[in-house]
């Protein structure tokens, strides 16, 4: 059935000018209805001259009845000046007339039929004057149409309602609402703010700029339902799309709920399924000005899926959201909620929302904080080892400027919110962002500073570490050379203030492959002869050390030494059967190094060498006894001359008691063996003035006693 209602003035306006093509009001159809933008019984709007009007609107004004039917025309305003023309109208009986804005766009003048401008205050000529008093604007009316949920329910809860968002440039307009697979009956039971009037589901109120419609899908049959929404009075529209499920049995929860990242760096977190293979997440909202909603599918049936947010890039455009998933997962139904923000995510706090079925199941959020820049530090790790990867340089690599020609030479930098747009070594010179990165090999007297490429060397990223490596194989680099490498990040970044900037810098220098040994060279005979000395290989290194002899005594061994962090080594041999005096070729292959060294006694011959030590102890101790006796007899009689002038007494006893034992003689004839009886002399600790002349005294007695012992014979 078919409803058409068409006001006086309306009827005129068509028979006026039936013949202007473009220019009538916009005409909408569904599966039931046909109707013009105007059929609602609203009044037609009056020209005011000064005012903004919206394309579509139908536009009345009066002239009086001294002006009945003439001809006046709508002209465009060109530079200024009477342009175009763009419709004649003729005034009715009592000088009014009615025009479309249809097609219309840019600034307009009504004209008499004199060509001149008139001026009309609230739909009423008021006289002739200057274009620019006398003109008007039309304008294009836009309209977005979004619902805040891709997917609802169809059950009788909180799952089964969402929200139509409206926006526009245009505020105080009226709008009704149409869809292909529901009746107007049917629209106006799931918006509660709308009505049916004349087959149409019109909203009973005026839209404001920017509007929210509840909505309530309580009932409505499973699929995905299209909806327009138009202008009353003009032709801007807009659709929105959404699906209505039944309610899905499972849910879904957030893995890690809190996630801390900063600024221009990728924000990580897994959900995991339980009963089902989908879920609704959430991210922001509307308070921090960004929101966006996708469905995450666990493709690989493994239970989780970790979710990427791009920092740098996420809320600027829907062309590039900013949201991926890891491996085999995806997602789908990407909505951008709120506007594109003009710039990057600012530092706040991003709440997470994961749904199943419309029903919320878990909540989390991400903490954005401010980027920082670190240091720069310059690292070593020995030629063979893989440092490809940040946990391979954790282990292998230690500080150090000094790299060995060979050995990697690693600059470490320590900086956060890059890692949403540095993967790659051409990222880091980048003048939309502010970055450059640069190694440079410092000049010399009459030699020029020389700018290395970063393509010598590989990037290895550390995001969750806030840090990134430039690995160079030392080999691609001038020997004996000293290089400076320089990070810098300035305010041309979005995420530094302006005079912010920030420049790092870190030199290192090659220097030759070199390993030495200490002197001198030699090892004992045991089964733990050592050798060692210094090098300039990176600590880690292992040495391989070999020592030979081909001669009387032929052996050849092998040891592995490890470089330490002060770059000293140690290897370890078994020579416990080697003789001593026995030489030997130290050999080592990288660096080459060829020494000459010998094996001296050490506890190779152990059993030997003990006995030997023992008869020696055995004889040194037999020494010792007799030394012991003369010694005291000496400083007793060296104690009695120092003493003469203290103590005669004690002087004359101590004379006789040396008498008596040098003129003693063997008890029985044919005994070599001599008795000595010793007597000892108690004394003091060494007085002031005890040195070499009393001494010499107690000698010359000791030996004059002897001489009489002598004599006597």
């Amino acid at each position: 059935m078919t409803r058409t209602r068409t006001s006086v003035l309306l009827t005129a306006l068509l028979v006026v000018s039936a013949a202007t093509a473009g220019l009538s009001g916009a005409v909408v159809s569904n599966s039931e209805t046909t109707y013009q933008a105007q059929d609602d019984g609203l009044a037609t709007v009056p020209v005011d001259s000064g005012d903004v009007f919206w394309q579509g609107q139908f536009l009345r004004f009066t002239a009086g009845s001294d002006n009945a039917s003439e001809v006046w025309s709508i002209r465009r305003v060109e530079n200024g000046e009477v342009g175009d023309l763009v419709t004649e109208v003729l005034l009715d009986g009592e000088g009014s007339a009615v025009f479309a804005t249809g097609g219309l766009r840019g600034r307009y003048v009504v004209v008499n039929e004199n060509e001149e401008p008139v001026v009309v205050g609230n739909g009423t000529a008021q006289s002739v004057g200057t274009v620019n008093e006398a003109s008007f604007d039309v304008a294009n009316q836009t309209l977005d149409a979004t619902f805040t949920d891709l997917r609802v329910t169809n059950d009788d809860g909180q799952d089964a309602r969402t929200d139509l968002r409206l926006e526009s440039n245009r505020a105080g307009y009226r709008v009704f609402l149409a869809s292909e697979q529901l009746s107007a009956s049917e629209v106006a039971e799931v918006f509660s703010s709308a009505e049916v009037r004349d087959d149409r589901a019109v909203v009973t109120r005026q839209i404001s700029g920017d509007e929210v419609l509840d909505a309530n899908f309580t009932g409505v049959e499973p699929g995905t339902y299209n909806f327009t929404v138009f202008a009353l009075d003009g032709t801007a529209q807009d659709e929105a799309s959404i699906t209505v499920t039944e309610p899905i049995e499972g849910t879904a929860s957030l893995e890690n709920t809190t996630v801390i990242e900063q600024r221009g760096d990728v924000a990580r977190f897994n959900v995991t399924f339980d009963g089902t293979d989908r879920a609704t997440v959430t991210v922001g909202s509307q308070q921090v000005g960004y929101r966006s909603r996708f469905l995450v599918r666990d493709v690989n049936g493994d239970g989780v899926a970790t979710v990427v947010l791009d920092t740098y890039r996420a809320g600027i455009s829907t062309d590039s959201p900013g949201i991926s998933v890891v491996g085999e997962d995806n997602y789908t139904n990407f909505q951008l909620v709120t506007d594109p923000i003009p710039d990057v995510l600012d530092a706040a706090t991003y709440p997470i929302e994961v749904s199943v079925g419309g029903t919320r199941t878990a909540v989390g959020s991400i903490l954005l904080s401010e980027r920082s820049t670190g240091g720069i530090q310059v690292w070593t790790a020995p030629d063979p080892a893989n440092v490809g990867s940040p946990a391979r340089i954790a282990e292998v690599a230690t500080q150090d400027s000094d790299i060995a020609y060979q050995d990697w030479a690693i600059v470490q930098v320590q900086a956060s919110g890059l890692y949403s747009y540095v993967q790659d070594l051409s990222d880091l010179n980048n003048d939309s962002t502010g970055l450059s990165m640069t190694l440079t090999q410092v000049g010399e007297i009459n030699v020029p500073p020389e700018e290395v490429s970063l393509e010598r060397g590989e990037l290895v990223v550390d995001e969750e570490n806030d840090q990134f490596f430039l690995v160079f194989d030392s080999n691609t680099l001038t020997p004996n050379a000293t290089y400076s490498a320089n990070f810098t990040i300035s305010d041309a970044n979005p995420y530094v203030e302006p005079g912010n900037g920030t420049s790092l810098v870190a030199n290192f220098t090659t220097v030759p492959r070199e390993v030495s040994l200490d002197r001198p060279i030699e090892v004992s005979a045991s089964s733990e002869a050592t050798l060692s000395g210094d090098s300039t290989l990176a600590p880690g290194t292992e040495i391989s050390v070999e020592v030979a002899n081909t001669g009387r005594n032929p052996f050849l061994r092998r040891s592995t030494a490890t470089v330490q962090e002060d770059g000293s080594w140690e290897a370890t041999f078994d020579l416990s059967g080697v003789p001593a005096g026995t030489n030997f070729t130290v050999s080592i292959t990288d660096p080459a190094v060829r020494e000459t060294g010998g094996v001296v006694a050490g506890d190779a011959g152990e059993d030997d060498q003990a006995t030997e030590t023992e008869e020696a102890d055995e004889t040194t101790t037999a020494g010792e006894e007799t030394t012991t006796e003369a010694e005291t007899t000496a400083e007793g009689e060296a104690g009695a001359e120092t003493t003469v002038e203290e103590d005669t007494e004690t002087t004359t006893e101590a004379e006789a008691t040396a008498e008596d034992a040098a003129t003693e003689t063997p008890a029985e004839e044919g005994t070599t063996e001599t008795a000595t009886e010793t007597t000892t002399v108690e004394a003091s600790a060494p007085a002031s003035g005890f040195g070499p002349v009393p001494l010499l005294v107690g000698v010359v007695a000791l030996l004059t006693a002897a001489a009489l012992v002598a004599r006597r014979r």
